[in-house]
């Protein structure tokens, strides 16, 4: 059967992140809302609060969210495809189930979701599509709905990992010196979440695609923000390869936050605050390379994406 086809005036972007709060008050309904029928103790939503006390107050990441829209939406513009670019926020606000009122409102009937996490393994973003599954049911008109995914291992989004590592490098007395160590970092994911599913796969075949546009750099993968229960979860942690690195003489260390595309608590705090002071301990320098955030890079590896996504439905259509 043939695809209906729609004009860019009724098509739309949706990029869908995790969200944060953007006060410390957020911080307690943004947990149990992650959460959700969970008990959470007091002494953890104040531990929490004390992390984003550290690191400004507030997860930059919403508004980092709505530049990257932005310059998506421009960008899509200078490449002649007049889409509108929203967004819709996992925990916080705007929900994706608003994100869709949205677009229902504006009459948009063709929605290309762009989930802003370079891995799309069903154990890394599956409650995003059952997110957007669950607004969509709750919709009263008819809406098209696909994901645009598969961008881990494009030359512009390679080109754009690579980019911020050298801007990283920059920090050490002599970046080209062989002793310095990549650390990339992922989110770490129960094993049992993990059967068959090329989460690992996918967090490898990017680094080589990265390391091969460096040369001559070790590296390391790491494992952050593992959670409790579930039994065990993939490894090593970061501050397990720290130690090992600190046995093995190694001084100076690039952490690469491969697993995120903006800044938030994960990077802020558990890399530039708690996991610098591991490292002070052990005798280490650490740095890290910047989060993508806008980087033109970046914003170009997304356009790529989406306009891909664009020809492939489109050509099912004709």
């Amino acid at each position: 059967m043939q695809r209906i086809s729609f004009s860019d005036r009724h098509s739309g972007i949706l990029l869908l992140a995790f969200g944060g709060p953007s006060c410390l008050d957020d911080v307690e309904p943004f947990l149990r809302h992650i959460f959700a029928d969970r008990v959470l103790p007091s002494s953890f939503i104040d531990a929490i609060r004390q992390r984003y006390r550290r690191i400004g107050g507030r997860s930059p990441l919403p508004e980092i969210t709505r530049r990257q829209a932005l310059a998506l939406q421009e960008s899509l513009f200078e490449a002649g495809r007049r889409i509108n670019v929203f967004i819709g926020m996992r925990h916080w606000k705007p929900s994706i189930e608003a994100a869709f009122r949205l677009l229902e409102a504006n009459d948009i009937q063709r929605v290309f979701c762009l989930i802003m996490a370079p891995f799309s393994s069903a154990a890394a973003v599956g409650a995003y599509h059952d997110a957007v599954h669950e607004a969509k049911r709750n919709l009263k008109k008819k809406m098209d709905i696909s994901f645009v995914t598969g961008w881990y291992t494009t030359p512009y989004y390679l080109d754009a990992v690579a980019e911020r590592i050298r801007e990283g490098l920059v920090n050490f007395p002599s970046p080209r010196h062989p002793n310095v160590r990549l650390l990339f970092t992922a989110h770490s994911l129960p094993l049992s979440a993990l059967t068959e599913d090329p989460y690992t796969t996918q967090i490898t075949s990017t680094i080589a695609g990265v390391t091969d546009r460096l040369k001559d750099y070790s590296w390391h993968l790491a494992f952050q923000s593992q959670g409790k229960g579930c039994g065990p979860w993939l490894s090593p942690r970061p501050e397990e390869v720290l130690a090992d690195l600190a046995r093995e003489g190694v001084k100076e260390i690039l952490a690469v936050p491969l697993g995120f595309v903006a800044d938030h608590l994960e990077t802020l705090y558990d890399l530039d605050i708690s996991l610098k002071e591991r490292a002070a301990e052990l005798g280490l320098q650490l740095q890290r390379s910047p989060a993508l955030n806008e980087s033109p890079k970046f914003i170009t590896a997304l356009t790529d994406a989406v306009l891909r996504s664009l020809a492939e439905e489109e050509q099912t259509a004709s």
